[in-house]
């Protein structure tokens, strides 16, 4: 069979599993379809995800499977085993763009996932790292050409990726980066963050509007864990987000039913009675009028959604939860940093956080000019993006 013809049945679906049976892998690559991916050992799965080099929440089970389920999605990955043990030591779903010696491998993300950075287990970072690029490199019916977005420049994953790409052929680059909000304890305590990023004249405008808020009724913080309170917070936040200004323009949850479905599932599910999920919110009175949606995974608390109440507008009820929520970081010892997970630059709880963390796209290929021009237009694309959205905004 050519190697155009298996990477045709591959995307075809026909293909269900290939095992690798190269000698020169550090470990067991395996290429999974959707039914081998859900047979992975549950507790495998969520034991790389909580020890990998990097976290990445959006390719935690309970994610991955609430994505696939909402949205019928039918892609594949790739699963690392140590040779050895058979312990799982890597995880990337993914789908191919493209077709033939065109085709392009990319994590399987959707809309609201926004880290490709795959599970790569901390414990054996080089064997897994060796096979997941040396798979890339060598396995007969995947694509040369790999672009993993939303990766931290400077994480974990891109090193150890430099460092290996030359031992197995290929080349790396980086392009369309973007910084992104990230909040870390370089303050020793709250109040020295304070005074150090936030500054005392809008720390007190949004204590001053804490205090309005108190005028108001009952005014209270809260940090939902418990899976129950948290499947009724994220449907508190799936109806505030529909009745502002993402419901009117079509791109709140509820505007979809498949999006409304894996935001329950993701956010408000629970895997064994244990969810990724805790939601923090601004409470008048017992009911929310501001709504932070966090997933942890490690030590690191991504924030990806929130949402205010737009009849207390007036009060700055987002700024004032969000404020509240970097007083919980700093009471916290559990939470090494905190990610904002967002894509767009300058987003306004970067006066709040103070730090921000360079992203961008990842592009793995054979050394050579194919895998330079692939970056280059990569590139080219988001400047274009990047102009076309100042000349709207001019206009």
């Amino acid at each position: 069979m050519t190697e155009f013809a298996e990477a045709a049945m591959s995307l075809a679906g026909v293909v269900a599993v290939q095992r690798s049976m190269a000698i020169n892998l550090a470990c067991r690559v395996d290429v999974l379809d959707m039914k081998g991916i859900r047979r992975i050992d549950a507790a495998a799965w969520d034991g790389l995800a909580a020890g990998a080099i990097e976290g990445n929440p959006w390719l935690t089970r309970q994610m991955v499977l609430s994505s696939a389920d909402a949205y019928s999605s039918n892609f594949r990955a790739l699963a690392l085993y140590r040779h050895e043990t058979s312990e799982l030591v890597g995880f990337l779903p993914f789908r191919v763009i493209g077709y033939g010696p065109f085709g392009m491998g990319a994590p399987a993300l959707n809309l609201y996932q926004v880290a490709g950075t795959p599970l790569i287990s901390a414990e054996h970072v080089e064997v897994a790292m060796a096979g997941l690029l040396g798979g890339m490199a060598t396995m007969g019916g995947l694509p040369r050409h790999w672009v993993f977005p939303h990766v931290a420049t400077q994480g974990a994953f891109a090193e150890k990726a430099r460092a290996k790409a030359g031992q197995t052929g290929c080349e790396i680059g980086f392009a369309a980066p973007y910084e992104r909000a990230v909040l870390t304890r370089r303050a020793e305590n709250f109040a020295a963050h304070v005074e150090t990023v936030i500054g005392k004249k809008r720390a007190k405008d949004i204590e001053r509007n804490w205090r309005r808020l108190e005028r108001e009724g009952d005014l209270r913080f809260e940090r939902a864990s418990d899976p129950d309170t948290v499947a009724v917070r994220v449907e508190d936040f799936l109806r505030m987000e529909a009745s502002g200004w993402k419901g009117h323009r079509g791109t709140a949850f509820l505007s979809r039913p498949d999006d409304a479905a894996f935001a329950r599932a993701a956010y408000g599910g629970s895997h064994n009675g244990v969810g990724l999920t805790s939601v923090d919110s601004l409470l008048l009175d017992g009911k929310p009028i501001a709504i932070s949606i966090n997933i942890a995974t490690g030590d690191t608390l991504f924030t990806p959604k929130c949402a205010f109440d737009e009849t207390y507008r007036k009060f700055g009820p987002g700024m004032v939860l969000e404020y509240r929520i970097v007083e919980q970081f700093f009471a916290d010892d559990a939470i090494a940093s905190m990610d904002a997970a967002t894509t767009v630059e300058g987003h306004v709880i970067c006066g709040l956080w103070g730090e921000t963390r360079t992203m961008g796209t990842l592009v793995l290929g054979p050394k050579g000019a194919s895998t330079k021009a692939l970056i280059a237009g990569i590139e080219g694309v988001a400047r274009s993006k990047q102009t076309l959205k100042r000349m709207l905004k001019r206009d």
